[in-house]
C-alpha cells in the first residue's frame, strides 16, 4: 500500500495551498518537540486563539512523511492512521471527502508543525508538502549520525528548512551551538537569534513567534505560565522521598547534557545528584567516542552515574545495569530517600519502565 503517502500529500498539498493557513515550522537535534507543544499551547490559549483565528499542531510526534500529510488533514494521533490493507483501502476512500470538507469548511487560521528528518533529502519531501512562513531551528547536534554521517551533514539537511520560508517570514535560531553563521546564511527571510538551552530556548523561541505575530506579551506570559511539559520530556516530578527529571522519550549527546544540566540546577541543598543514563541509539561510528563524552560530562556533575546497556558501559558509571528492567527491579539498592534522578535514553532503552518503578513505589 505505497500509494498512500503519495495519496496523502497530494490531499494535504491541495488542502494547505487552497486555505493558505500561516505556517510555523520547527527542527533541530534537541527540543523540537517541547518546542512544537510550547508554540502550540500559546497559541491556543483562548485570548490568543481567539485574535489570531484556529490553530492547529502536529501531536504524537507525526512530523515525517505520512504524519505530517495526516497532521494537515487534521488527524491527530498515529492509532488514526491504519496499518491493515482492508483499513488503509478504506482510508484512500475517504480521504478526497475530508480534505473538501477541510476545503470549504472549517480550517485552521494557523499551523504549528514539527519537521523531523531521518535521511539525507527528507527535509526536502517534507517541505515539498508544506513550507513555512515561519522556519525555527532550534539547535544542531549529534543525532541520526548513523545516517548522516557528520553533523555539517545534518546541518545542511535542516538547512533546507530555513531556506524555504517565506521571504515575507521569519527565521528564527536557537543560538548556542557552531552551526548558527551556516543557518543564518542559508535564510531568505529575516533572522533572529535566541538563546538559553532546554525548556529556556524554547520558551524564548515561543516569545519572538508570539511578538512576530503581533500577540501583547501581557497575554503571552498567562499562556506560557500555564504550559505543562510533555511526558518524558524534562518533566519534574515530585514523588513522595525523590525528586525525578523524567526525560526517557529518546536521547542524543546535546539533550542529555542539557538534562544533566537541569539536574545540576534544580537539585536542592542536601540532595544527592543521580543520573541513569540508557545507552544513545544511531550515533554511528562515533557511538564509542559519544558515550565517553557524555560519561565524563556527567561524572563532573552528579553523585552517582548508573549506566544501562551495552554502550551504556562507555559512560564509566558507578553501577551498570544489561536492561532497564533489571535496573528498575534493583533501584532500592542505588537509590537513597531525598535523591534528584535524571533519567534519560533513547527510545530503545525504555527507561520510562525505570520511571514507572519509581511512582509505583512512592504510592
Amino acid at each position: 500500500m505505497k500509494i498512500i503517502e503519495p495519496y496523502l500529500n497530494f490531499w494535504a498539498r491541495l488542502t494547505v495551498k487552497i486555505r493558505k493557513p500561516l505556517v510555523i515550522g520547527i527542527t533541530g537535534s534537541v527540543g523540537k518537540s517541547t518546542t512544537t507543544a510550547m508554540i502550540s499551547s500559546v497559541l491556543t490559549h483562548p485570548p490568543i486563539e481567539k485574535m489570531i483565528g484556529k490553530v492547529g499542531y502536529t501531536q504524537d510526534n507525526m512530523n515525517d512523511d505520512i504524519g505530517l500529510p495526516a497532521t494537515l488533514l487534521r488527524f491527530h494521533n498515529w492509532s488514526e492512521i491504519p496499518h491493515n490493507r482492508s483499513a488503509k483501502l478504506l482510508m484512500l476512500c475517504k480521504i478526497p471527502f475530508r480534505a473538501l470538507s477541510l476545503i470549504l469548511g472549517n480550517y485552521p487560521k494557523v499551523l504549528v508543525l514539527e519537521y523531523g528528518a531521518g535521511w539525507s533529502g527528507h527535509m526536502r519531501q517534507l517541505i515539498n508538502i508544506v513550507s513555512p512562513d515561519i522556519a525555527i531551528v532550534t539547535m544542531i547536534g549529534p543525532a541520526h549520525l548513523e545516517r548522516f554521517k557528520t553533523l555539517e551533514g545534518i546541518a545542511r539537511e535542516k538547512s533546507r528548512l530555513v531556506q524555504s520560508a517565506s521571504p515575507s517570514g521569519l527565521v528564527i535560531l536557537g543560538e548556542d551551538h557552531e552551526f548558527v553563521s551556516f543557518l543564518e546564511a542559508k535564510a531568505n527571510a529575516p533572522v533572529i537569534k535566541v538563546s538559553g538551552k532546554g525548556t529556556e530556548l524554547s520558551r524564548n523561541i515561543t516569545l519572538a513567534v508570539c511578538k512576530h505575530m503581533g500577540i501583547p506579551e501581557e497575554i503571552v506570559s498567562p499562556a506560557l505560565e500555564n504550559f505543562i511539559n510533555l511526558k518524558g520530556r524534562l518533566d519534574v516530578i515530585e514523588l513522595t522521598d525523590t525528586t525525578v527529571i523524567d526525560d526517557s522519550y529518546n536521547a542524543n549527546p546535546l539533550s542529555v547534557k542539557f538534562g544533566l544540566d537541569m539536574l545540576e540546577k534544580i537539585t536542592k541543598p542536601g540532595q544527592r545528584r543521580v543520573a541513569i543514563l540508557g545507552t544513545m541509539a544511531e550515533l554511528g561510528e562515533e557511538s564509542v567516542r559519544l558515550h565517553e563524552e557524555v560519561g565524563q560530562y556527567a561524572r563532573e556533575r552528579v553523585d552517582l552515574l548508573v549506566g544501562v546497556g551495552e554502550l551504556a558501559k562507555w559512560y564509566q558509571p558507578n553501577t551498570w545495569f544489561d536492561n532497564s528492567g533489571e535496573c528498575a527491579e534493583s533501584i532500592n539498592n542505588y537509590l537513597r530517600k531525598g535523591d534528584c534522578v535524571f533519567i534519560k535514553g533513547s527510545a530503545s532503552a525504555n527507561m520510562g519502565q525505570i520511571v514507572k518503578k519509581l511512582k509505583k513505589n512512592s504510592e
